[in-house]
């Protein structure tokens, strides 16, 4: 299987993922577009939207959040409410209420001298460098053809017969082309970040996010609560009856040995006894922290749970590629996240493949992949899931999960970490 990209979702992460591989994609173009209209629309409402003086920020914003979708992946909602009562000057008196309101006509008047940067940076990182391999490009057709530039143009000089130097003049407006493409990205991100921050509510977000990670706690919270009863209960039901009865055994071996009587079979149970105990604690602690972690790495733990998920009956396969100095907590919660997982795909999914990818990028995150043929519609309604995303989102990490029905389902954790 292919490796597993996540798409950046802002001009600002592309710059970060693609460094040398930007002017391949997509975000260029779009950032370009981003820009490019900027001027018509800045000029279109001052021609149109004065006329409403302190509301004129309103259509804009729905303008401006529209514009996002070319550079900015995340939703912008509408941040203004509807107003109780009906009529345009209680809608009016309602909105010049709203905090919005004021911030989106803040959008229009910067809108101005923001379209004019934009434009220099487009004229100087785009328009130049075209003109400079254009220019080059033609003389050099020019050559090609025999024909004497001097004939075209009587101002041309000795540089414009050299057909070297014109492929340089060709090269170089190619290079700094590129260049100015990644001008216009860097502007064009400058430019979302402003905008989203005018023309959308923050507060909304930032609230959604307090309420969710409440609600993540508390589901932590709980888990932990049932875990400590789930151990106590192994613990009172496996561990505990063992050793128990270990120690009725020792008793009565002690008795029956002062008595002379044969005390092989109770020194062969004792044994039982107490493997049986121990074994009981090693399924505990392996529930606590896993063996496959506290004898090797996390490259090591992840090929183990391939191979069990082969002898499980599935094909699996694995593309890992780690360094052996993560952090001890990001390997614990990476490794019962990723266990979950496959877990969730032998027990649930119907698959008869999964694929495990795993690897740790220059920017500090790491991602691992779950993907397997099942039948799909996983979501995070179950227990099993919902644990793993509360597990990655306290290690401040995300999921991505795409189950569409009918397969395939594939799942990706991202989990910002650099090597200790």
């Amino acid at each position: 299987m292919p490796p597993v990209q996540l798409r950046p979702e802002t001009p600002g992460l592309a710059l970060r993922r693609y460094r040398f591989s930007l002017i391949v994609t997509s975000w260029p173009w779009r950032s370009l577009a981003y820009l490019a209209t900027t001027p018509a629309v800045a000029v279109l409402w001052l021609l149109t939207c004065w006329p409403l003086l302190t509301l004129a920020g309103v259509p804009l914003g729905h303008v401006e959040r529209w514009r996002l979708k070319l550079v900015d992946l995340h939703p912008a909602p509408n941040p203004h409410t509807t107003p109780k009562r009906s009529g345009v000057r209680a809608r009016a008196g309602y909105w010049l209420r709203e905090q919005i309101t004021w911030t989106e006509l803040l959008c229009g008047v910067i809108l101005i001298p923001v379209s004019l940067l934009g434009f220099v940076v487009m004229t100087i990182g785009l328009m130049l460098p075209v003109a400079l391999a254009g220019g080059g490009a033609l003389i050099l057709a020019l050559l090609a053809l025999g024909i004497d530039p001097a004939s075209v143009d009587p101002t041309s000089e000795a540089i414009h017969h050299n057909p070297v130097a014109q492929a340089g003049l060709v090269l170089l407006g190619a290079v700094l082309l590129v260049g100015g493409m990644y001008l216009v990205t860097l502007t064009a991100e400058g430019q979302r970040y402003l905008t989203r921050l005018l023309v959308s509510s923050p507060a909304t977000d930032f609230v959604q996010q307090v309420g969710e990670l409440t609600r993540s706690r508390a589901r932590i919270t709980t888990a932990f609560d049932d875990e400590r009863r789930r151990i106590e209960r192994d613990l009172h039901d496996g561990a505990q009856q063992r050793l128990t009865s270990l120690v009725m055994t020792l008793g009565t071996l002690h008795y029956q040995h002062q008595r002379g009587d044969d005390i092989s079979p109770l020194i062969q149970q004792a044994g039982i006894d107490a493997q049986r105990a121990v074994d009981e604690l090693r399924e505990i602690v392996h529930g606590i922290y896993p063996s496959a972690l506290s004898e090797h790495d996390l490259v090591d733990a992840l090929d183990e749970l391939i191979l069990r998920t082969e002898n499980a009956g599935l094909r699996a396969t694995a593309n890992i590629d780690l360094p052996d100095n993560l952090p001890t907590h990001i390997q614990v919660g990476v490794y019962f996240a990723a266990s979950e997982l496959v877990t969730n795909v032998t027990k649930h999914a119907s698959a008869t493949s999964i694929f495990l990818r795993a690897h740790h990028t220059q920017d500090g995150s790491l991602f691992v992949t779950v993907q397997d043929d099942g039948r799909g519609g996983a979501h995070t309604g179950g227990s099993g899931l919902l644990g793993v995303v509360d597990r990655i989102e306290t290690l401040g990490g995300q999921v991505w999960i795409s189950s569409p029905a009918g397969g395939p389902t594939r799942i990706t954790l991202e989990v910002p970490c650099t090597s200790s």
